[in-house]
């Protein structure tokens, strides 16, 4: 076993689509049936007229390869089912990060039942390891248009079922794996026939998102949403509100409000209060508006940007919540 991890950590370092590239090539020793990728992306205009460059075509003049690591199951040849992992603003360190070992261990699990998983990095190719202390590094629209790049790149694989696709994240992976079920974004990005077949957004932002106020959600997509009652990051009952608007428009959606968890539950750590990480609770709602312009009072600066809240779940909550995340995604990927 030591050789065979020496040899995995030789390779993800040698080959040049790792090499100084991206800290997923630290996953190589977990997945033997790994390979990296590279998938053609773009940043989005400035905050807050995200949502407008992407109406007006003008994100399409700051082009950007993010990097992921895609893992097909060992047995068969597909075309698989595939889960997409989002990470937070800590970046994709945390994937090997040993305190959060949720991801891992989920996605090796599921690869058993014969579903592919991909990790992908936000960060690298925007020269960025963590946006924790400085949100502002990467526009949550950026993040939105990875999601619809990776989608598109994953229905040109044939080891695919493109009508199987996954996605789930927590904080900035929250927010992006509930943005992909807006049919909005969807349509002026890639196929109006492309869609994620299940999400579940995990410790989810939905204040300052630039969510439409209005939704119109995605109806293919199966959508469970997950936060914690104690998050000082992310305010609950305001994805309460969201997921309410979101059904009534007729999506499929399920949020849970669970009592005692906090941000990154699915940590296995205590939770811990980080300092230097940035929060927007104190700034204006941003949402986008029907016309694709934000809310007029919509503003993020130093007036009211705060700094510190809470990270980390307990064993509770991390083993509480593992079972039914496998069982969400293998009843609607594997059926």
């Amino acid at each position: 076993m030591k050789k065979l991890s020496i040899f995995f950590v030789f390779f993800f370092i040698t080959n040049p689509l790792f090499a100084g590239t991206s800290s997923l090539y630290s996953l190589g020793p977990y997945f033997k049936n790994g390979k990296m990728v590279r998938i053609a992306s773009y940043n989005s205009g400035p905050y807050p007229n995200e949502f407008m460059s992407l109406k007006d075509g003008s994100y399409k003049n700051s082009p950007v390869n993010i990097d992921a690591l895609l893992v097909y199951p060992k047995k068969g040849e597909g075309p698989f089912p595939v889960l997409v992992f989002n990470h937070s603003s800590g970046g994709a360190k945390l994937y090997h990060n040993k305190w959060f070992k949720f991801n891992r261990q989920q996605a090796r699990q599921l690869l058993k039942k014969g579903i592919a998983v991909m990790f992908v990095d936000n960060f690298n190719g925007r020269n960025v390891i963590s946006a924790g202390a400085d949100q502002g590094q990467v526009s949550t629209y950026s993040f939105y248009i990875d999601a619809f790049m990776t989608l598109e790149y994953l229905s040109k694989d044939p080891k695919i079922n493109i009508k199987k696709v996954g996605i789930t994240g927590w904080s900035r992976g929250g927010m992006n794996s509930l943005a992909i079920a807006e049919k909005r974004i969807r349509d002026v990005l890639i196929s109006k026939d492309l869609y994620f077949a299940a999400s579940l957004p995990r410790s989810v932002e939905c204040r300052q998102s630039g969510y439409f106020r209005n939704p119109q959600p995605i109806k293919e997509t199966k959508i469970w949403m997950v936060n914690g009652k104690n998050d000082d990051a992310s305010h609950a009952h305001i994805c309460e509100e969201y997921g309410k608007k979101m059904k009534a428009n007729g999506a499929d959606i399920e949020v849970t409000t669970k009592a005692g968890w906090g941000h990154g539950f699915t940590a296995n750590y205590e939770a811990e209060y980080e300092s230097d990480q940035e929060a927007w609770h104190e700034c204006p709602d941003y949402y986008t508006e029907d016309d694709g312009m934000p809310n007029k009072d919509a503003k993020i600066d130093a007036s009211c940007i705060t700094y510190g809240y809470h990270i980390g779940g307990t064993n509770k909550s991390w083993r509480k919540f593992s079972r039914p995340f496998k069982k969400f995604f293998i009843k609607n990927l594997l059926n």
